[in-house]
Formats: C-alpha cells, sequence, structure tokens
C-alpha cells in the first residue's frame, strides 16, 4: 500500500523520537525539563497528524494539522530552550505569555482529538476555576485567584503543570516499553501467544473462550491496554466461541473481562502502573510482586465461570488436531520470551527502569535473528517504530492533559479540599470512602483511557485514605483496579463496546454481562485494602491464607453466577448458599473464612459426590 504524505511525516516525527528515546535510554536521561519537553516537542506532531480534527476535510485539514504542527514545534522548542531561565527567573515576558498559551492550546488541541470534548472541557473548567476562583460563590472551594500570567508560569513553565510526573515518566520509561511492545509485536509476539493459549486450552471444554482468558493475560505483556487487547485476540476468539454456541454478548463479556485484565497481569503492566511507581515511590519490580496474586486471582475468576458455563451447556473443545502443539510452538516462537525474562531480570537486580527496557529491546533483536520469521529487518525496524509511537502518542497527550488539572489542583489547593470532602462524606468509615472513590474512578473513567482516569484520581484520593490507615500502595492499586474496571462498566464501557463490535451483539448488554462475570473483579480491590496479603505485604503464612480463601471463594461465586458447579446443576437455594459461603470465604478474618469454607464442603458433601472428570480437558474423540 502506497504512503502519503502524511504517513511520511508520522514516520518521520516517529523515527526522531525513536532515536532520542534510545539515545537517552542508553547513555542517560536529560534533566527533566529538557527530556519531557523534547518528548512532547517529537510526539504531538503524530497526533496532530494521526488524528483529524474533524472541523475541517481535504486540502483545508491538512493546511490545518500543518499550521498547529508549526505552532506545536515553536511553542515547546521555546520550552526547551528557555525553561531554565525562567526557571530561575519567573517573571514573563510577552514572548514567554504567547508561546505559553500557545503551548496551552496545543495540549487542549490533541486532548479533544485523543480523549474527545469531554476532558478537554474538565480541563477548560479546571483552567477558569484557577483564574476566578475568586468568584466562586461557595466558601469552601472559593481561593484568592490567579492571574492569567501566574496560571500560564504554573501550568506551562511550572513543575508541577504540564511536564509534571506523569509527562516525566512517559518520556523516559513508558515510551520505551511502548515501543518494546510494538517490536514484539512485529516480531509475531501475538501470534505466539495466541498459539500457546490455543495449544493449553483449546482441547478443553470451552476451549475458545478459555483461550481468550489465557490470551488475554499474556497479551498483556504487549498491550497493556484493554481496547488494543480486546481487538487483538477478540477478533479470533469471539467468532471461534460464537461458532461453538457462545451468545454474541457473552463472548463479548468474556473477552472484555479478560482483555481488562492485561493492564494487571505482570510483567509489562498498563502505562498508569508506570506513573504509580513514581507516585508511591516503589520499585517498579516490587509494584508487579505485590500485583501478581491480585491479577492471577482476577484471570481464575473469568476461567472457572468459563469453565462452569461450558460444562452447564454441554459445550465441547476445539479438536486437537486443529490446536497447534504446544512444544512446537515453544520451538517456533519460545526465544521471544528470553526479551522479557531480561526484562524481570534487570529490573530485579534494580538496573534504572529506562536503561533496563533499552537493553531489553537490544536483546529483543539479537534474538530475533534466532529464527527467519522473527527476524528484525530494515521493514520491521520501520514497523516496530511506528507501532509503539502510534500507541504512545495518545498516552503522552492524556499525561499532558492530565497534568495541568494536577497544576491547578495544587496551586489551588483543590485536591485537598476533595479529600477533606471524601473523608467528611464517609464520615470517617473507610468502607464508604472506598465506595465513593470507586464510584468517582468509574464514571472518570467512562469513555476514558487507564491513565487518565487514575492520574487525576492519584492526587486526590490517597491523602484521605492515608488518613483512615490505607497504605499508600493499596491506596493507589485501588484506584488504579477502579480505572481499569470502567471499561467494562456500563454506560460508557469502551472495553465491552469493542467486543460488541466484533461480537455483533448490543454493548449496553454485552457491558452488564461484564459486570455480572467480572463481580469478583470489584471485589477484589476492598479485599487487599483490608487484608494486605493478597499483595504479598504480610507474613507468609498470612499471604498464603489469604491467597487460598480467595481463590476458594472465588471457584464458589463462580458456580454461584452459572447455576453449576463441581456436582452438577444446583438449585436456587443452593446457588444462594454458595454465593453467602463465597462471599464470606473472600472477606478478611479467618473465622468468615472458615465458616464460608466448611459451609461450601457440606453443601457439596450433601448434595453429591464431586464429579474430579469435568475438570480433564475432552478427549478429541468425544468431540
Amino acid at each position: 500500500m502506497s504512503r502519503t504524505w502524511k504517513d511520511y511525516a508520522i514516520l518521520f516525527f516517529s523515527l526522531l523520537l525513536a532515536f532520542f528515546s534510545f539515545y537517552t535510554g542508553g547513555l542517560g536521561a536529560l534533566v527533566p525539563p529538557t527530556q519531557r519537553g523534547i518528548h512532547v516537542l517529537l510526539i504531538f506532531p503524530v497526533v496532530l497528524f494521526m488524528k483529524n480534527s474533524k472541523v475541517f476535510s481535504g486540502v483545508m485539514e491538512d493546511a490545518f494539522n500543518i499550521f498547529l504542527t508549526v505552532l506545536s514545534c515553536v511553542a515547546f522548542g521555546f520550552y526547551v530552550l528557555n525553561w531554565e531561565r525562567l526557571y530561575t527567573e519567573p517573571s514573563l515576558s510577552a514572548v514567554d505569555m504567547v508561546m505559553g498559551v500557545i503551548g496551552i492550546l496545543i495540549v487542549l488541541e490533541v486532548t479533544r482529538r485523543t480523549v474527545g470534548l469531554g476532558i478537554t472541557g474538565i480541563i477548560i473548567a479546571f483552567i477558569l476555576y484557577a483564574i476566578f476562583g475568586r468568584y466562586v460563590p461557595h466558601d469552601f472551594l472559593a481561593h484568592r485567584g490567579f492571574t492569567p500570567e501566574q496560571v500560564v508560569y504554573l501550568v506551562f513553565y511550572g513543575t508541577e503543570g504540564i511536564f509534571s510526573v506523569p509527562v516525566g515518566v512517559c518520556a523516559t520509561f513508558i515510551v520505551m516499553i511502548v515501543i518494546f511492545g510494538g517490536f514484539l509485536n512485529t516480531c509475531g509476539g501475538a501470534d505466539f501467544f495466541m498459539n500457546v493459549a490455543k495449544s493449553i486450552a483449546g482441547p478443553a471444554r470451552g476451549g475458545p473462550a478459555k483461550i481468550a482468558v489465557i490470551a488475554s493475560g499474556l497479551m498483556g505483556m504487549i498491550t497493556g491496554a484493554t481496547v488494543a487487547n480486546v481487538a487483538t485476540t477478540g477478533s479470533v476468539t469471539i467468532p471461534m466461541m460464537k461458532k461453538m454456541g457462545y451468545r454474541g454478548e457473552y463472548a463479548g463479556a468474556v473477552t472484555a473481562l479478560a482483555s481488562s485484565g492485561s493492564q494487571l497481569m505482570p510483567p509489562i503492566m498498563g502505562a498508569a502502573v508506570f506513573i504509580m511507581v513514581e507516585f508511591v515511590m516503589t520499585p517498579y519490580i516490587k509494584v508487579c510482586y505485590y500485583a501478581i496474586a491480585p491479577a492471577l486471582l482476577y484471570f481464575l475468576s473469568i476461567f472457572m465461570i468459563v469453565h462452569f458455563h461450558s460444562i452447564k451447556l454441554k459445550m465441547y473443545g476445539i479438536p486437537r488436531s486443529e490446536c497447534p502443539h504446544f512444544f512446537a510452538e515453544l520451538k517456533h516462537g519460545g526465544h521471544l520470551l528470553v526479551p522479557i525474562a531480561v526484562l524481570v531480570l534487570l529490573l530485579s537486580r534494580w538496573m534504572d527502569p529506562m536503561l533496563a527496557v533499552f537493553l531489553t529491546i537490544v536483546s529483543l533483536v539479537i534474538v530475533s535473528w534466532f529464527r527467519s520469521h522473527t527476524r528484525i529487518e530494515h521493514k520491521r525496524t520501520i514497523e516496530g517504530i511506528r507501532r509503539g509511537v502510534a500507541a504512545m502518542a495518545p498516552i503522552t497527550a492524556i499525561c499532558a492533559a492530565a497534568g495541568v488539572i494536577i497544576g491547578i489542583m495544587s496551586m489551588t489547593g483543590l485536591g485537598m479540599r476533595i479529600a477533606f470532602l471524601i473523608e467528611m462524606f464517609s464520615h470517617g468509615y473507610l468502607l464508604i470512602a472506598l465506595i465513593l472513590t470507586a464510584i468517582a474512578c468509574i464514571i472518570l473513567g467512562m469513555g476514558l483511557p487507564t491513565v487518565a482516569a487514575y492520574v487525576v484520581l492519584a492526587v486526590i484520593v490517597p491523602p484521605a485514605l492515608r488518613k483512615m490507615g490505607v497504605e499508600p500502595l493499596q491506596a493507589h492499586l485501588f484506584i488504579f483496579y477502579f480505572a481499569i474496571l470502567s471499561a467494562i462498566t456500563p454506560p460508557v464501557c469502551t472495553g465491552a463496546y469493542t467486543a460488541a463490535g466484533i461480537a455483533n451483539s448490543d454493548p449496553i448488554k454485552t457491558g452488564i454481562q461484564s459486570v455480572k462475570l467480572g463481580f469478583v473483579a470489584f471485589l477484589l480491590p476492598f479485599v487487599f485494602v483490608y487484608d494486605s496479603g493478597i499483595l504479598l505485604l504480610s507474613s507468609p503464612i498470612n499471604n498464603a491464607v489469604a491467597i487460598f480463601f480467595t481463590a476458594t471463594g472465588i471457584i464458589s461465586w463462580a458456580g454461584t453466577v452459572e447455576g453449576y458447579f463441581f456436582t452438577g446443576p444446583i438449585t436456587k437455594w443452593e446457588r444462594l448458599l454458595y454465593g453467602i459461603f463465597a462471599v464470606l470465604q473472600i472477606m478478611p478474618g479467618i473465622v468468615s473464612r472458615m465458616i464460608g469454607l466448611v459451609g461450601v464442603i457440606a453443601l457439596i458433601a450433601v448434595t453429591s459426590k464431586i464429579r474430579f472428570g469435568t475438570l480433564i480437558p475432552i478427549k478429541e474423540s468425544e468431540t
């Protein structure tokens, strides 16, 4: 397919950004303002050329985009060259003011093109609040107000505005990890993980649905994004599920729910987790360690629900002759796992994350030459960079927009006021505060990427939860989880919408089905706030106990959802009891957990013997 001049413009800025990122990744990052400024300078043109303005068309659209690109390069180039002067002499000249205003307007425009008018309107409202705060009628929200010059200085030239922590993480670690994902994808990583999932789960009961669960967990190491994961795995698994007899809503819900978990699965989680690392001041590898148990429990809940559903509907797996062979797939593409192992090893040795990912990319290039079908040559290098930067562009735009909100919250004290409101409305009860936080995350995350929802709430909520005894890591992970789950929560559920489009199902029904199947996923954040054992933060015995009872509770709940357990179909009363016992096992507290476990065992004993054979993959002859 022939390329247009716009494609070449995108490729030009993508190559420049990749070269700059590789250079600073290998030799060390520049001082933060320069590193961040150059990153934004090179990536905003990619956004402007990738996303149409929807204002003009044809030649006018092209001219408008070129004009904005020139303004963007001038404004952010001016920032890179002058930030040091303005840091030592915080007074703006007329030129400084004009460049700052242009820079802020460019941020608003790329935000509008990336996530729409909703978040753009919120940013404008924050800017107006900063300037006209003294006129706010309610004394609690009113402040002395700031001049336009002060707002421009703090938002554009300051350290807590556009170029604050979120963009700083984008300009160092995230850009490298996303480019790594782009390279891994062009080497056939997505096909490898999908085939591995098929070889493991394909022959089992409900094979296509289980493939979706396993593939989504593996694909998280490449995408780390719900919608991208749905589009990648869903295009294969949803048609397979429908062919096996699953309803469109159910097939879409399973895929959306499993794909949401891609951002939870270490070692490469979603972009928001890299920003979390900076907020909680905890090494990335430690965050991965703390997140592994909740992620596995999350996927266990989906897997068991799919398993019981498949048995209930007497569904079989894919004939083994049509599934890839596991060891053959490992021989074919297993060398692509080496760079991921390299990344984990380097991060576990406390190496600088940016350098660790740079060396990981180098290792990927080397191992790709082990097989001709994965070899990174000229075309694949360009394609890997193009894919990586294309995925990176909207993330940076969103983080820059979030930086505006962070800066204004800081300068006006609004963040502390909102934290006080959460504490006041909860009356000091932690559970109420957590419920309010979960609702805020879901509402804010409607139609937005996880990064946008997480970053804004990460500034507001943790101080309030900290006063109630919640550790910073638990508070941030709580926000992170619910920001992710907003992708499957109606009425605006981007993950479910994408899956519904592939399944030709109703988006709202698919979203409702996702929430129904993912009820446990909504409980897990509450569990690890009250019981740090789920995050492996307690003693080894307490950690094991917490994980064991949560896992058994999840299995019991899966039977409740599907009306089917190891013993076979269950009545409404049995279903109710299994649900009660499931919640008791998931709830913190050894007494309630023991009551729940004993209750389940007693119920199983009373109803019938456990049929272990239902857990064994169906033989090909039975299909």
